[in-house]
């Protein structure tokens, strides 16, 4: 019941911010293309921010774990490859395909994983899950890019564009200039830092009203057959398959916590700005957004309740 209660604090803001963007709607206080004009500005200006300051202000030297890292790249990517194996099997729209595999492999790492773990570790130094993230998070930027450009361009995309499209991409250099000023130790201007944390904070919650102003019954009647695998892919089967390896792998405590993180948590807010804006299924990742924090009420409890159960975390 603990870590119930734990993750429906969590996911509550989320479902809040989205039931505001379909009241919005159903308001008409803003149509449709006000509501994109909203979603270009949140994945180009909003956004970048945020993952700028998330990846300047973590603290690299202290909790550097090359292995944990390592292991953490390597099972995103892994995930990806093997997501869009499956995925181009059996979807053939240039439109789905690439929304479902990023919500199959992309998780809500930054905004739940850290709300998680600070619940699962309380008054504890959570630097390794911050590290951690500052390495996955851009690449989950770099590979939806790489995703929805290869699907976009089809037959005519070139290795010259794919790697344009990444470059110009805004949370990828976001990400980029966080590294590099983190890096070279440059100090961000006193006057600076206020204005660019209140501008990032913005991020989630709008992204998420535009998220639910997408929302209808009817896309959940449509899409429901591939919600309910992506869902399950991305909740329970891609958990179970990289915990275990990680178990056996050798890693305990907050280190696998913070890898349990990346697989268990339900699909990223930012997909859907990203869907909509490189031309995938606005609809289809604003409900595989929705359903999966809903979902994750569950599968996060019987997760950390297994792995407490075991003494593994």
């Amino acid at each position: 019941m603990e870590y119930f209660v734990i993750a429906f604090g969590v996911v509550f803001p989320i479902l809040f911010y989205m039931a505001l963007g379909v009241a919005v709607r159903k308001a008409k206080l803003l149509n449709a293309e006000a509501f994109r004009q909203v979603n270009r500005l949140v994945l180009r200006v909003f956004l970048p921010i945020k993952l700028f300051l998330e990846i300047y202000q973590s603290d690299f030297t202290s909790v550097l774990r090359p292995g944990l890292i390592l292991y953490g790249l390597a099972t995103v990517l892994a995930a990806f490859a093997v997501s869009w194996r499956t995925v181009g099997r059996f979807v053939k729209d240039r439109r789905d395909a690439p929304t479902l595999i990023q919500m199959l492999y992309r998780a809500n790492y930054v905004l739940f994983g850290l709300s998680i773990a600070e619940n699962m570790y309380p008054g504890q130094n959570l630097s390794i899950v911050s590290v951690l993230a500052a390495f996955v998070v851009p690449m989950f930027n770099i590979l939806a890019v790489i995703l929805f450009e290869v699907y976009r361009g089809g037959e005519n995309i070139s290795l010259v564009r794919l790697l344009l499209g990444v470059l110009k991409n805004p949370l990828v250099i976001g990400s980029a200039l966080g590294l590099l000023c983190n890096g070279l130790g440059l100090p961000l201007p006193q006057l600076l830092q206020k204005p660019l944390q209140n501008l990032g904070a913005i991020a989630t919650p709008l992204a998420l009203v535009c998220t639910g102003a997408t929302l209808t019954f009817g896309g959940l009647r449509r899409y429901r057959r591939c919600l309910m695998w992506a869902t399950a892919g991305r909740l329970v089967i891609l958990p179970g398959i990289f915990l275990t390896l990680a178990v056996m792998m050798g890693f305990r405590g907050m280190e696998l916590t913070a890898l349990f993180l990346i697989y268990a948590c339900p699909v990223a807010a930012s997909s859907y700005p990203m869907a909509v804006e490189l031309g995938g299924n606005g609809e289809l990742a604003g409900l595989g957004v929705a359903v999966s924090h809903v979902a994750c009420l569950v599968t996060i409890f019987l997760w950390i309740a297994f792995l407490n159960f075991f003494a593994l975390c």
